[in-house]
């Protein structure tokens, strides 16, 4: 709590230094574009040969810092929750590195889908294989959200199976801002951006952008309490006609796990949906980060970019799986590596870019079991030295020969080595060297303006975990053979803009991944459940119906199975709901020449049934979820309102066993945050 109060003094500090609010003539803003912006950009971008994702020939979605602006938002991963197709579970307490999946993968810990933030890879390895450490991404950092379905970009390799997640951050703000905010179960939140997209500081004629963040909240139930302070400093410049961008980024977290309750229990009265499963589990989590981006103007076009960034995270965990006893884990990672390409564009209708990206990681992981407290060791049940090292070479390539036909085409070749050192089992250290290949080769038919027909196929794969290669057990062998995890698929689908007015959105994909695995959450143990295989639908339409008002809405059915199980019958992927909906509105509506605004955004969520055991015998509820947001401007004051209402009582996005029961994360039937900014324009 202290290091909150101080880090909410230096934001007030900051932002109130006279300096930094002298008064200045701008022109107005903008309040609301004429009519369709992302939709129509997204349409005509997949037809263009253009180094963007919308360009691929792949369903793709993009979130911009306006629409995260009007969204209602009571946590970081309602930021997706609107996204088709991408099913989102929150885990029990603090910063788990929670699911975001899509295309029919549950995706625990982030495995399954790659994550970035600035083209930095997000999927860490210390705590978990792939855990995607982005909750501390605060809306007001957001420049856009990529998410590519599938891995039909060569761009990207390890981990893109279900498909990439990519966040980038803002270079400015229109003017300095404080924010504070407040709601249910003592949530508290201040943040200070300091910016302004005409300051040009010092001789190279920097912009900076900085954001301070100070979050609290006491949780819903027993031990859910979760603190967190952060600084992010960014600044850009211009650079050989394109722009250097350089960030320094810190974040402390705290958190209680209340952990996963029985439903069972809770039934019988011997539970209350509060009830923690054990008051000492908690964990704390540290990040220093650096990144530095160069791209032409524009950030499109012929020319060169490139990344260069350096991470350290530290997780430590104290978490509690009846029967077993409470087990602790402390995990570091030194994570450092670049993305080097170039795209060649000598004339509007074709495109190549090749590249190369690089990451290494060196793991230290510790665990224990311990006396039921955190601080309380008391047998060791895993210690290792773990070295990653991978490389990746890649072409991919677009070529428009007429005009309503693109050729899309990519090759990646990706290769590690991987050093394991095992010194609780000795006998499981070794050493390895796995390899893959992966084709992607797909075309974009445009035949009428705005309606794009597009067909795909791709390999996707990710690099083995840890306890893969060499389990913390003595009576499980290593096995440094066991190479890629491989997956086969192909879309066909169809996007349109009709009318200027009515957007729509068609994708069937079909995938066949090789080595499915089910994540043990007591014991963090993959067991390799076979080949499986996924379709799906989705299906996504927006109406304008004016400048003010949209209708929204998405629909997405996926059936994951195992082909070829162990146990006869056996053949549910557990975690994967059976279909997903979403449908809302969105109003805006400015007068007084902008200086006024009002905003309404409203969805309904719907998760459907989940199996939660691989005979599809336990089935996990419905899961329903209401999210509104209502917001005020005047001048440079905004007001806002974010509610979220979860109508049923044993009803959860995520569920497990625990000691043969079926377990799971009670939500709040209510949670309301509201808040006050102020821009210094």
């Amino acid at each position: 709590m202290k290091v909150t109060r101080g880090l909410l003094f230096l934001v007030m500090l900051v932002l109130f230094n006279p300096v930094v609010v002298k008064a200045k003539e701008e022109p107005k803003e903008q309040a609301i574009p004429e009519m369709v912006v992302e939709s129509e950009r997204l349409v005509e971008e997949q037809s263009k040969v253009t180094v963007k994702s919308e360009g691929l020939p792949s369903e793709v979605n993009v979130i911009t810092k306006e629409d995260i602006k009007k969204m209602p938002i009571t946590d970081y991963l309602d930021v997706f929750r609107k996204i088709p197709g991408v099913v989102v579970s929150k885990y029990t307490g603090g910063d788990y590195g929670d699911r975001i999946g899509m295309r029919g993968f549950s995706s625990g810990h982030g495995m399954q889908v790659a994550f970035f933030v600035d083209n930095m890879p997000m999927n860490l390895l210390d705590y978990s294989h792939g855990m995607s450490d982005i909750a501390w991404v605060a809306p007001e950092m957001i420049e856009r959200i990529e998410v590519i379905k599938g891995p039909f970009s060569a761009l990207y390799g390890d981990f893109a199976l279900g498909g990439v997640v990519n966040i980038y951050t803002k270079k400015s703000d229109p003017a300095p801002s404080v924010g504070m905010y407040g709601g249910t179960y003592n949530t508290g939140r201040s943040v200070g951006v300091l910016s302004d997209a005409n300051w040009k500081l010092g001789p190279m004629q920097a912009t900076p952008f900085l954001v301070w963040e100070g979050y609290t909240k006491d949780g819903y139930r027993n031990n859910q309490e979760y603190r967190r302070g952060q600084f992010f400093n960014k600044v850009t410049l211009p650079l050989f006609g394109g722009e250097l961008s350089g960030r320094v980024h810190y974040v402390a977290r705290t958190w209680g796990d209340p952990g996963y309750v029985s439903i069972p229990r809770i039934k019988q009265g011997l539970l209350n949906r509060t009830s923690a499963v054990n008051d000492n589990d908690r964990g704390s989590s540290e990040m220093v980060d650096t990144v530095i981006n160069y791209t032409p103007q524009g950030g499109d076009g012929q020319g060169f970019y490139g990344t260069f960034y350096y991470a350290y995270h530290q997780h430590d965990t104290g978490r509690t799986f009846p029967p077993s006893p409470q087990g602790r884990r402390d995990t570091y990672e030194n994570m450092f590596g670049y993305k080097l390409m170039y795209n060649f564009q000598p004339v509007e209708q074709f495109s190549l870019i090749g590249g190369t990206d690089l990451r290494h990681s060196d793991v230290v992981q510790k665990g224990w079991d311990t006396w039921g407290t955190y601080y309380n060791k008391r047998r060791r049940t895993r210690a290792y030295d773990y070295n990653y090292f991978g490389t990746g070479f890649f072409l991919q390539s677009q070529y428009k020969p007429v005009k309503y036909f693109k050729l899309v085409g990519g090759l990646r070749y990706d290769m590690y080595e991987i050093l394991i050192k095992n010194n609780l089992f000795p006998l499981n250290s070794g050493y390895c060297r796995p390899n893959m290949w992966s084709p992607k080769i797909g075309f974009v038919i445009t035949p009428y303006k705005d309606i794009n027909i597009f067909a795909n196929k791709g390999r996707g794969w990710r690099s083995p975990a840890l306890n893969e290669l060499s389990p913390a057990s003595a009576t499980q062998r290593k096995n440094f053979d066991a190479g890629m995890a491989k997956l086969e698929t192909w879309d066909v689908g169809i996007n349109a803009l009709l009318f200027d007015r009515l957007y729509l959105a068609f994708d069937y994909f079909d995938t066949r991944y090789k080595r499915e695995l089910y994540l043990n959450p007591a014991t963090a143990t993959y067991s390799n459940l076979g080949t499986s295989k996924r379709t799906g639908i989705e299906v996504e339409a927006k109406l304008y119906l004016t400048k003010e008002l949209t209708l929204y809405g998405s629909w997405l059915d996926v059936r994951a199975r195992l082909k070829n199980p162990t146990t006869p019958g056996n053949n549910y992927i557990t975690g994967v709901p059976e279909d997903q909906a979403t449908v809302g509105f969105e109003y805006q509506k400015p007068w007084a020449n902008g200086e006024q605004q009002i905003g309404v955004d409203f969805y309904y969520l719907r998760l459907g049934r989940v199996p939660v055991d691989a005979s599809g015998r336990t089935i996990g509820s419905q899961f329903d979820r209401f999210m509104s947001k209502v917001s005020y401007r005047y001048k440079n004051w905004t007001a806002s309102v974010d509610a979220a209402l979860t109508p049923r009582h044993y009803a959860s996005d995520i569920y497990t066993t625990s000691g043969g029961e079926v377990c799971y994360t009670p939500w709040p039937k209510w949670e309301v945050i509201g808040g006050l900014k102020y821009e210094f324009r």
